[in-house]
């Protein structure tokens, strides 16, 4: 895995993202990659500093992590499942009860593609096997994407907002850090 630093470049392939989010367990980790259109100094120090919390809401074979960063940020969604990590670097969580498992945070410039801002926040140990018993759940149920894309479309007609989501979520815990 390589290490991006802020500053750089998050992926050569790309200079230009659409605006949205990322979520993926991959090399050990929890990783949320937050792709903004030109975030303010302010938006950047309060992804940076700001308190928040996460949430997680499941839907067959759809998990959404829910996050939210006080005065930066309200109610987000990102719709993952663990099929859809390439074989190669597919795994699933390895915390134990009692963990707190760590989410690495990037804030990435979607316009030009650079790195504004990284952070690291612990989990409450409830989110941290909830987000792990939803990836177990999903890696043994194998995976059709057709299904996934119309669990992902059935929530968003359900539900207007990440609000929504917020308020039906299984879980939602403060991050620390």
């Amino acid at each position: 895995m390589t290490t991006r630093h802020v500053g750089e470049v998050y992926s050569p392939d790309h200079a230009r993202y659409d605006e949205g989010a990322r979520y993926a367990y991959s090399g050990g980790a929890h990783e949320l990659v937050l792709f903004w259109g030109a975030p303010t100094p302010a938006e950047v120090d309060g992804f940076r500093i700001r308190p928040m919390e996460v949430g997680l809401f499941t839907h067959g074979p759809v998990g959404f992590l829910l996050y939210k960063i006080k005065d930066v940020c309200e109610w987000s969604d990102v719709a993952f499942n663990i099929h859809l990590i390439p074989e190669s670097q597919r795994e699933l969580p390895n915390e134990e009860p009692g963990d707190r498992a760590r989410l690495r945070m990037v804030l990435v410039d979607a316009e030009d593609g650079v790195i504004r801002a990284k952070r690291i926040v612990s989990l409450d140990k409830v989110m941290t096997q909830a987000i792990k018993q939803a990836m177990v759940e999903q890696a043994a149920a194998g995976f059709n994407r057709v299904i996934y894309e119309a669990a992902v479309q059935d929530v968003y007609s359900r539900y207007v907002d990440s609000d929504a989501l917020a308020n039906i979520a299984d879980v939602i815990e403060p991050a620390l850090g």
